[in-house]
């Protein structure tokens, strides 16, 4: 039976702090695994195969997480050989959403080579969404609110911007319900804003959470008020 590469679902949280590309050698009988074969149309045979992901736990942690089954991609832990520190000892830490950029840039260009490879910022299953909620300008009169965006250009929108497994409807109901609810959005959100983000729907998971943060610093230049986690 084929691993299923993406049975571990993050929350839709990216924690602080800088982000550790890293590679892992995969055995070459991946190879007879569908959903690696699938995405790899250009591999070219005897060329090696690799996982390629980002991390903010020291590599080699991450690396024993996968062979134990924790928070685990199913090609590391079954077909997992070795860590390459050397394809990625000139990547300096970096914030999430470009350790994500490079990743996936890293990945192509191994692709390029003819190598196989499995990238969840490319290859993961794209079920996952971004998503903007309008919040009420009454939102401003929190502190903690304004405090966050400093640069806001007064009678500009205030919004929530997520990243989500679920449709951007089922979503915002949860907000609004009370069910894993942002205080913001569950006490100001009004309602959605589709023209800001349905044409960037879907993607990986790992990309919605990029671009969640892209996103949300996008509207802030524009001077949009932001709240994202």
């Amino acid at each position: 039976m084929s691993p299923d590469p993406d049975s571990t679902i993050d929350d839709d949280e990216v924690a602080r702090g800088l982000y550790r590309i890293y590679v892992v050698a995969l055995e070459a009988e991946v190879m007879s695994t569908r959903k690696f074969v699938e995405k790899n149309p250009g591999y070219r045979p005897g060329q090696p195969c690799y996982f390629v992901d980002v991390t903010d736990l020291a590599v080699d942690l991450r690396f024993d997480q996968h062979m134990h089954g924790i928070k685990d991609n199913a090609f590391v832990r079954m077909y997992g050989a070795a860590l390459r520190p050397d394809f990625t000892v000139d990547f300096p830490p970096l914030p999430f959403g470009v350790a994500v950029e490079k990743e996936a840039e890293f990945a192509r260009s191994l692709r390029g080579e003819g190598c196989g490879v499995w990238a969840p910022v490319l290859d993961a299953p794209e079920t996952s969404n971004v998503y903007v909620i309008r919040l009420d300008a009454a939102v401003l009169k929190n502190r903690r609110f304004r405090a966050t965006n400093p640069a806001y250009v007064k009678g500009s929108p205030c919004v929530y911007v997520g990243a989500t497994g679920l449709a951007p409807e089922e979503r915002f109901a949860n907000h609004k319900s009370g069910h894993k609810a942002n205080w913001y959005a569950q006490t100001y959100g009004g309602k959605l804003l589709p023209d800001l983000f349905a044409h960037l729907n879907p993607m990986t998971h790992q990309r919605a959470l990029a671009t969640e943060i892209a996103l949300a610093e996008e509207l802030r230049q524009e001077g949009y008020a932001v709240w994202q986690n």
